[in-house]
């Protein structure tokens, strides 16, 4: 969860200037460190978990830099990679160094030959090339903004915009891919700035860019029956769950915690963890008081704890924190951008921020909706009469035409921008990406296209929010759902399989039938905790107010102003949907802060 950046010019001598940014980064925390040559500087920002100094690494030849590297992630089989670059000189001391060699022995076809969370950038200065790369699901970030001479990149959108050769702007394809929270596969929300893909590596130098996608789901036969699915399903798990748990906290620090919601997915994965080191893991439950939810998480995550003789702590968010300007700014900017879901983004965040004084690492059980089938209803299975991704599908069965969080924007703004129409074609695009088996039932295809759709499109709105959270907060989560040898077995079992007694993720129940209460392994799935105190609602309200009341507010004109005040004067209207009104004043207020702190400029 480090930070890195950097500035590449092969015009200019770049070995005085210093600055690959100006803009501090919300990952890291721990101090910064820099290394500038002829034609590019690299920047770390450290965690508690990479020290100062430790980056950015180099090796050299004949006395002169070979190479360069800034790393940011965790590798699953380092000691694989140290065994098979085993030689003369020292052994790589740390990842980032490990990565670096395997670079220099390997070149581009490192990428496969790596597992784990990450990203990287290389500075060749041998062909005077940068080189980015990113984890198969691109759960840790990495941008870049490509220049006539070089290139500017870093982890975190915030930081390129701070750079003086980039004025960040706002077009209107930005502003449909951040109100439809879907982007064109390889765009960032600003003008110019572009995002490695997922499972991708780019290559750039003075005869230009070269993409390279070293990973991707692809389609085969499943012939394993029912009971084999399960014990190879199992298996798979739990040895992500051995790979992810003995991460810890760092040599000699405590071992990692689960995080337990209470529902089917983490409940899972703490009686997994369980299984796997015989004995109760220390986990952490986030809780409001008894005005939390409408169906209340303790008394489920209380069962597992109870059955599995956990060492539990429930970490207590007060809703007043929720109003602290610094809290909504640190989150805002850990996100990278502006989104409709207020608390529920901002409970993780201060949840997080408590869990890591007491376990830096702790195991999530994000994306076990996506791999066990878990999003997919009986009537998204139909193959005919779609035409955009199913969440946004969803909000307009609630009469939400133009997706979730958006009902305060000007109607003819939209028409105009085409909001409608660049979800469609972000829809039309996901689609080619899904390969089918030849003569595959027409709901089966549907439904490896919904899983498709959420393993790649949706993700940004689950596992990477958690990560970039935690990354500010000082956790580092790990994600053993997310483990890419699970998700290519699990991708293509049916859906029929997957959904074998008719209930939704039921391999994933019946991988945990042993190991937890009946209580926990039957219920049905609830949304993550929001709170009902009044004053987080009349603090929406408030800011809401103040922002209308604002001549230099950028994001006046994109209001429907009237819509607004009317929220302004009747607050019951956040109400409506149970939180999708609020969601309206969330997006509005974000937005309108994302684009004073970026100083983005609007090009409608």
């Amino acid at each position: 969860m480090s930070g890195i950046s950097g500035w590449i010019d092969r015009s200019r001598d770049l070995t005085h200037e210093g600055a690959a940014s100006t803009f501090p980064s919300s990952r890291g925390g721990a101090g910064e460190r820099r290394w500038a040559g002829p034609s590019a500087v690299l920047r770390h920002d450290a965690d508690a978990f990479d020290p100062v100094g430790a980056q950015p690494a180099t090796v050299t030849e004949h006395g002169r830099p070979a190479a360069v590297i800034v790393f940011d992630g965790v590798l699953d089989n380092a000691g694989e990679l140290r065994s098979l670059l085993a030689g003369p000189g020292p052994r790589p001391a740390t990842d980032a160094d490990l990565v670096l060699r395997a670079y220099l022995r390997w070149g581009d076809a490192v990428a496969e030959r790596l597992h784990g969370l990450f990203a990287f950038a290389v500075w060749d200065a041998r062909s005077r090339e940068l080189v980015l790369c990113r984890d198969r699901f691109g759960i840790r970030p990495l941008s870049y903004v490509p220049l006539a001479t070089g290139a500017l990149f870093a982890s975190e959108a915030a930081t390129l915009a701070a750079h003086p050769l980039l004025e960040p702007e706002l077009d209107a394809e930005g502003l449909c891919a951040l109100l439809a929270q879907v982007r064109r596969p390889g765009s960032g929300l600003l003008r110019g700035v572009r995002e490695v893909r997922p499972g991708h590596l780019v290559r750039m130098g003075e005869n230009g860019t070269r993409e390279h996608r070293y990973w991707s789901l692809t389609a085969r036969p499943h012939t394993d029956d029912l009971a084999t699915t399960i014990d190879t399903a199992r298996g798979l798990l739990g040895e992500a769950i051995a790979r992810e748990a003995t991460a810890g906290g760092g040599p000699g620090g405590p071992p990692a915690g689960v995080l337990l919601s209470g529902g089917l997915d983490s409940s899972a994965l703490t009686g997994l963890v369980t299984a796997w080191a015989g004995t109760g893991p220390r986990t952490f439950t986030v809780s409001f008081g008894d005005s939390a939810a409408p169906v209340p998480d303790r008394p489920f995550a209380q069962a597992v704890v109870d059955h599995l003789a956990c060492d539990h702590h429930e970490i207590l968010v007060d809703p007043a924190e929720l109003t602290d300007p610094r809290i909504l700014d640190a989150v805002l900017d850990a996100k990278d951008h502006p989104s409709p879901f207020g608390d529920k983004n901002l409970t993780p965040y201060l949840f997080y921020r408590r869990v890591a004084g007491l376990a830096p690492t702790a195991l999530s059980g994000e994306a076990a909706d996506a791999v066990f089938g878990g999003l997919i209803s009986e009537e998204e299975r139909a193959d005919a009469g779609h035409r955009t991704f199913p969440w946004i599908e969803r909000a307009r069965a609630f009469g939400l035409t133009n997706g979730i969080g958006n009902g305060l924007f000007d109607q003819g703004l939209l028409r105009r921008v085409d909001l409608i129409g660049f979800c469609a074609e972000r829809y039309a695009e996901a689609r080619k990406e899904v390969a089918h088996l030849p003569g595959a039932p027409a709901d089966d295809r549907r439904a490896r296209e919904i899983d498709h759709f959420h393993m790649t499109r949706l993700y940004e709105q689950a596992v990477n929010h958690s990560e970039r959270l935690g990354a500010a907060a000082g956790l580092r989560i790990r994600f053993p759902f997310s483990d890419h040898r699970l998700f290519e077995y699990l991708y293509n079992v049916p859906w029929r399989m997957k959904s074998f007694d008719g209930r939704d993720k039921s391999l994933l129940r019946a991988i945990a039938r042993d190991l937890l209460p009946a209580s926990v392994l039957d219920r049905p799935k609830v949304p993550f905790p929001i709170t009902y105190h009044n004053g987080y609602k009349q603090s929406l309200t408030d800011r809401m107010r103040d922002l209308l009341h604002d001549r230099d507010a950028p994001v006046l004109p994109l209001l429907d102003r009237a819509a607004a005040g009317q929220v302004v004067d009747d607050p019951r209207r956040l109400d409506r949907g149970g939180w999708l009104g609020r969601a309206d004043a969330e997006m509005v207020l974000q937005l309108d802060a994302w684009l004073r702190r970026r100083r983005v400029r609007l090009v409608l």
